[in-house]
């Protein structure tokens, strides 16, 4: 039997920056008595509130669930409450050289978004996240934006 079983959140788990369904979450749960079991994703520490935790909330196994926002460079564990293990932060100077590079970067590019949904670039602490067509924008504008992925 597997020890600890890895899953990465959008595409695999659930569709992009969409709550689990009520499928996902029962077979989720299942898993979870049985393993413990990670999942890992660039969104932020609210985005797996929403993703995950909304249809989890009643489960008796949390313990075995371990949560990587940022690519990892967060870590969650429950313990009768969430709690951040560590999270390897940016200092302010290192973010402000990543921010000013992306927008130079992007400034300079050929690729112009005809439309944005919320931010381009957000600081989520110990990741900065650059999204051309903003951090809302719908999973169809993104497909239809960059299909073959020549773009990223």
């Amino acid at each position: 039997m597997k020890r600890l079983i890895v899953f990465d959140l959008d595409g695999t788990l659930a569709v992009s920056k969409s709550p689990l369904d009520a499928e996902m979450a029962g077979l989720l749960i299942e898993l979870l008595r049985v393993a413990k079991v990670a999942v890992i994703s660039g969104g932020n520490w609210p985005q797996f509130e929403k993703q995950v935790l909304s249809n989890l909330s009643q489960s008796k196994h949390l313990q075995n669930l371990l949560l990587l926002p940022t690519c990892g460079t967060k870590f969650y564990q429950y313990d009768t409450s969430w709690q951040k293990l560590y999270s390897e932060d940016f200092t302010a100077a290192e973010k402000a050289k990543i921010i000013g590079s992306l927008q130079q970067v992007s400034d300079d590019s050929e690729f112009k978004a005809d439309m944005v949904w919320g931010e381009v670039v957000e600081d989520r602490g110990s990741q900065i996240t650059f999204s051309a067509l903003g951090q809302q924008a719908p999973i169809e504008a993104k497909k239809r934006w960059d299909p073959d992925f020549a773009k990223r």
